[in-house]
């Protein structure tokens, strides 16, 4: 068997070979990220499979999205890849030698290596599915985020133009950003268009979009606080109020097309993950892309290190404090996608919920109790991964 390994960047890719006996075949060779490249590497891997007679693996960092082209394309021409996390190359690099070196052509070289070493290599196996299932969730998150940055410059607009707005409707920001709200900003974008307004097409206006719920009594509140505002009456935050009305109806008509996406990828998925109480296609989509293969994990543990949720030990002579401060390295996402499971697996688990507050009980900070909950649920979900197993509430022990 010969073993590749591909060191990936954005503009090019470092390849190396060596065989079973290793044997270094190719110690190093670059080829760009394009067709062309591709192209040399694969005539590369069939000339050594023919000269040699072995059938050849083909191993990469799974770095970012530089990576997807070259597995897709190696994937379609028959060829056996895995893909590995990132720290795992970085920890086997370091166990395999002393010297502090970085190089893509060493890089490359260790990847083949690991690849040569690791016995049950199906582990690593890239899936289809979870890719897809990565390239939407990763979407859904920054559509998310251009969606918040918008609604902040919309009520910073609001607090120039027209502050006594929010207090009308309620004191909360959240009352600014309902759809009736924003239909009668669109239709009169300035304190002064509102103060205006005949009171009939104002009640239609705002019975309409709230759907029946507000009417002429809000009405006449709003342009109540339009004649009497001590806003500005800006044309150019006129128009930035009405683009960012635009630009935040395009976002949640984005995001909702994009979370469509993803319900379709967990609908072929069918994983048992979704059995959890608290879990469903939001979190859940974004726990499976995240961990990809639950085969790649030996331990809970290690999914606790990989979503940096594990509480950070420095223990040395003297010094015997244990900080407990979680280390917040590896996936932000996955972080975060398991401390909201664990914060609702707490309010629809009655085995989670009484944990939960075991943890509260003996005097835990809200954070601490919740990641305790964390490290149970993670216990949990490794289980049925691993196995393809269900929820089931009854065999859940709480008294550890």
């Amino acid at each position: 068997m010969l073993y590749a390994g591909i060191d990936v960047a954005k503009n090019k890719h470092d390849v190396a070979v060596i065989g079973s006996d290793g044997t270094v075949y190719v110690r190093h060779q670059m080829i760009t990220n394009n067709i062309e490249g591709f192209i040399r590497l694969k005539e590369t891997l069939d000339n050594l499979i023919k000269a040699t007679g072995e059938d050849i693996q083909v191993g990469l960092e799974d770095t970012g999205h530089y990576c997807y082209n070259i597995i897709s394309f190696l994937r379609e021409h028959r060829f056996s890849v895995f893909s590995y996390n990132p720290l795992i190359i970085k920890e086997f690099a370091k166990s395999a030698t002393l010297r502090k070196t970085k190089t893509d052509r060493k890089d490359a070289m260790t990847i083949a290596r690991k690849l040569l070493t690791d016995v049950d290599k199906v582990h690593f196996e890239t899936n289809p599915h979870m890719i897809e299932l990565k390239y939407a969730t990763r979407y859904v998150a920054r559509v998310k985020q251009d969606l918040t940055k918008q609604k902040i410059q919309y009520i910073r607009i609001l607090d120039i133009t027209f502050p006594e707005l929010v207090k009308t409707l309620g004191g909360k920001n959240d009352m600014a950003h309902t759809q009736y709200v924003r239909a009668l900003l669109k239709a009169y974008p300035s304190p002064r268009e509102l103060s205006r307004a005949h009171l009939r097409t104002l009640t239609h206006l705002v019975q309409e979009a709230s759907q029946g719920r507000y009417g002429r009594d809000r009405a006449i509140q709003i342009r109540e606080a339009a004649k009497h505002t001590v806003g500005q009456n800006s044309a150019a935050l006129r128009f930035e109020l009405l683009e960012t009305i635009s630009a935040i109806a395009q976002l949640e008509e984005r995001k909702a097309t994009a979370e469509e996406m993803v319900n379709e990828v967990m609908q072929t998925i069918k994983s048992p993950l979704l059995t959890v109480p608290g879990i469903g296609n939001t979190l859940g989509s974004i726990i499976l892309a995240e961990l990809r293969n639950i085969a790649s994990f030996r331990s809970p543990g290690q999914v606790l290190a990989f979503a940096g949720s594990e509480p950070s030990v420095s223990t040395s002579g003297e010094n015997q404090v244990e900080t407990g401060h979680m280390v917040k390295r590896g996936s932000p996402q996955l972080r975060w996608a398991l401390n909201q499971a664990a914060r609702l697996c707490a309010q629809y688990s009655p085995n989670m919920r009484r944990y939960f507050d075991k943890k509260l009980g003996e005097g835990k900070h809200y954070n601490v109790a919740l990641s305790h909950v964390v490290k149970k649920l993670v216990r949990v979900i490794f289980h049925i991964l691993k196995y393809n197993a269900v929820w089931e509430e009854e065999k859940l022990i709480v008294n550890q």
